[in-house]
């Protein structure tokens, strides 16, 4: 019985020991890859920026259900930034933070949090939009990407310069006529 009960207990210990997988981790080479990304956002190399997701990759910004492909994606935000004279995430101690999770199905996941800062350039108003980036990784590779940010903010600067646009622009018209 005390042989039995030794072996079990030795089981339990070498089992308890084994090496498995850190569920989370601040540090990693996927993390990595989204940290570059992210570098790649901000010298708005968008070349190097695609690099970073596979060929298959789904990307998913403010939506559950509708897809975009990584260029659909590179397309829309360059419109947006194209409004901008500057643009980048803070990245000043405790405003941006990277972490994986490996989930209960063995998904790897790169999560990112992070304050936006841009100043509209027609009219240098500063703007702060913070981005919670969930990423799918695989074989050290963004396959999907979920991303949320509320754009309200940037898109009532905008409606606000175009509206001052268009009525200057009527009263330019109704001057020379």
């Amino acid at each position: 019985m005390k042989k039995l009960l030794l072996l079990v207990l030795g089981v339990m210990v070498i089992t308890a020991c084994q090496n498995k997988p850190e569920r989370f981790t601040t540090t990693s080479t996927n993390i990595d890859v989204v940290k570059k990304l992210v570098a790649d956002y901000h010298k708005g190399d968008w070349e190097a920026w695609r690099t970073n997701y596979n060929d298959a990759a789904k990307v998913y910004h403010n939506t559950w259900k509708n897809a975009a492909t990584p260029e659909e994606i590179r397309d829309g935000l360059k419109g947006l930034l194209a409004n901008t004279s500057k643009y980048h995430f803070d990245e000043s101690e405790d405003a941006i933070f990277y972490e994986q999770t490996i989930d209960d199905e063995g998904k790897t996941w790169v999560n990112f949090w992070g304050n936006w800062q841009g100043t509209l350039a027609t009219n240098g108003q500063e703007l702060e939009i913070p981005v919670h980036l969930s990423c799918l990784m695989k074989d050290g590779k963004i396959a999907a990407e979920y991303g949320f940010y509320n754009l309200g903010e940037i898109n009532a600067a905008l409606k606000a310069i175009a509206e001052v646009e268009a009525t200057k622009a009527a009263e330019e018209s109704d001057a020379t006529e």
